[in-house]
């Protein structure tokens, strides 16, 4: 009951998957990446260990084909799973577990994957290749995100409705670019998590200098002045001294 696409960008070398299912919490699962280094998604009575088995082999630079072929000789339960993999030249594999009972798929373009089980017809993961593949200019976020949506649109599952989805993408010094999730949502998880991208895409940058480069970023004023106010209501200033050394901060706004 989850669909998902995993993709590559040439440009920066990052990876990225988005991912939606009627279940509750599916990106803490079935995503695993390494930037510059490959994707790699387990799903369907999903075995979160087998996502880390395959990251960790993508990680070492090993090709998608082998990564799948030693995943799958694992486990015993690998019948019951799915899972896919992105390696470091954009190529990909797949496995579907004989135990499925249900329509499931996937569909493979240029630097990236797409799978689905229960689905509503078997042309969702082609549906989401197209459209993940429509403008390769586009953010590796944007294109992965347009593809969910596509698959949505395309049917997505046989069952509603989509309760949880999620969007990551990889970026260097091991910080994510995008980390996005929608755990629980009562209408539609993918409507939610394209909000959610709207509203934090003009934040990426700023997100990332807070943890790369802290002493260029400036306070906000408006919490910074409520802090002194609070401090000095408390009496707590020579504990927390921040107006007497208003030149230590850069305040804006």
């Amino acid at each position: 009951m989850t669909f998902s696409i995993i993709g590559r960008c040439e440009r920066t070398g990052a990876y990225g998957a988005a991912i939606t299912t009627s279940d509750l919490a599916v990106g803490s699962r079935c995503v695993r990446l390494a930037h510059g280094r490959g994707a790699m998604l387990s799903q369907h009575r999903t075995d979160s260990r087998l996502g880390d088995l395959g990251i960790s082999m993508l990680a070492e630079g090993e090709s998608a084909d082998r990564v799948v072929a030693k995943v799958c000789a694992s486990t015993a339960d690998i019948e019951w799973r799915q899972i896919g993999a992105l390696d470091s030249e954009g190529r990909a594999a797949f496995y579907h577990g004989r135990r499925m009972y249900s329509i499931y798929a996937h569909a493979a373009g240029r630097n990236c994957l797409a799978l689905g089980n229960i689905l509503d017809n078997p042309d969702v993961p082609q549906r989401m290749v197209e459209a993940f593949s429509r403008d390769p200019a586009a953010p590796l976020a944007e294109k992965l995100t347009s593809a969910l949506e596509a698959g949505r649109d395309a049917g997505g599952e046989i069952l509603g409705p989509l309760r949880s989805a999620a969007l990551k993408v990889s970026g260097d010094y091991k910080i994510d670019t995008y980390d996005l999730r929608i755990d629980i949502s009562g209408t539609d998880a993918v409507a939610d998590l394209r909000a959610l991208y709207e509203s934090y895409k003009n934040r990426e940058d700023t997100i990332r200098n807070v943890a790369l480069r802290p002493d260029t970023m400036p306070v906000m004023r408006s919490l910074f002045d409520a802090s002194i106010a609070r401090i000095e209501e408390l009496g707590l200033q020579d504990r927390f001294p921040t107006a007497r050394n208003r030149e230590s901060w850069t305040v804006k706004g």
